[in-house]
């Protein structure tokens, strides 16, 4: 019964820091936004102002921000309602495998059942990423037709926000709001792709950087980048269904140990903890985990690299 007690406490103790931790991080994110606000409306802080603001421009990238992009690019808003789903089911299970199997059960049904919901979050958010980029190249075609005919490059790029789609619309209209509050839009834009992440964002705000302040043919370096950015999609698409089969195997053994291991540690919790009171078993346990996550690090290289 005490163990039962200490195993629920422990979960409970796990889910409140998480929750805390996330809220923090959301915390020091609107005081740094604020922060940044204030430098922007201070003209008279001259350089100083300037470099600050520079600072509060970069992203940031452990914690809190990386986070805060993987939910904007699944389309989750930050909000308690995203972690209740994601936090209920794992502790749910973890308290159901605590009665059936013991601490060590819980334990690994909460850690198996918290990563596959992280997983279906990445996956929906690598989806939409995907779609974002693709309807890049048209949204920018609408924007050359418009500039052509007469059109400024900002009005052009307003006007043809109304010809876009989810979920890239998400991404422009981010970046008209911050247009229409004062800022300018090749700065809106790349404040809004570091926001996502979205690297073609980038380059098309420096495109739109240049043309805003030195003037040029626009229209021409913008259509033809929507022509690079379709050939490199479609280059991309190419090779990813021709390494399909190498990156499947390496998800596969990268996940497959670690399945079955939390799978033996609920449904036969007894093995387990003969091998952990064991010596021997013990560093036989320690050197499968280092040598797990070597084999990881590698395959994950080995992919990511095809």
């Amino acid at each position: 019964m005490n163990a039962l007690l200490l195993g629920s406490l422990s979960l409970l103790l796990l889910a409140g820091a998480l929750i805390v931790l996330l809220r923090a991080s959301a915390g020091a994110r609107r005081s740094a936004t604020s922060a940044y606000l204030d430098a922007r409306l201070d003209q008279g802080k001259g350089a100083t102002a300037t470099a600050a603001s520079a600072v509060l421009m970069q992203p940031i990238r452990r914690g809190g921000n990386a986070w805060s992009r993987l939910l904007l690019l699944a389309g989750e808003p930050s909000s308690q309602r995203i972690y209740f789903v994601l936090l209920a089911p794992p502790l749910l299970l973890a308290l159901v495998a605590l009665v059936a199997g013991g601490p060590a059960a819980a334990l690994a049904c909460f850690a198996l059942v918290l990563l596959l919901g992280y997983f279906r979050l990445w996956h929906k958010a690598d989806k939409r990423k995907r779609r974002m980029v693709a309807q890049l190249p048209e949204f920018l075609e609408a924007a050359v037709r418009l500039i052509v005919i007469g059109n400024s490059v900002s009005s052009a790029f307003q006007s043809a926000t109304r010809s876009v789609d989810q979920p890239l619309l998400e991404v422009v209209q981010r970046a008209d709001a911050l247009a229409r509050s004062g800022k300018e839009l090749d700065v809106a834009l790349a404040q809004v792709a570091r926001q996502y992440g979205l690297q073609e964002l980038s380059l098309v705000s420096a495109v739109i950087s240049l043309a805003l302040r030195f003037g040029g043919r626009s229209d021409q370096v913008l259509e033809r980048m929507a022509g690079f950015m379709r050939d490199l999609e479609a280059a991309r698409d190419e090779l990813t269904a021709l390494s399909a089969e190498i990156r499947l195997s390496a998800w596969v053994l990268a996940l497959l140990p670690v399945g079955v291991s939390l799978f033996i540690i609920m449904f036969n919790n007894d093995l387990f903890m003969n091998m952990w009171n064991d010596p021997l078993g013990f560093r036989m346990l320690v050197v499968a985990a280092g040598l797990q996550i070597c084999g990881s690090f590698w395959l994950y290289r080995m992919a990511r690299g095809v």
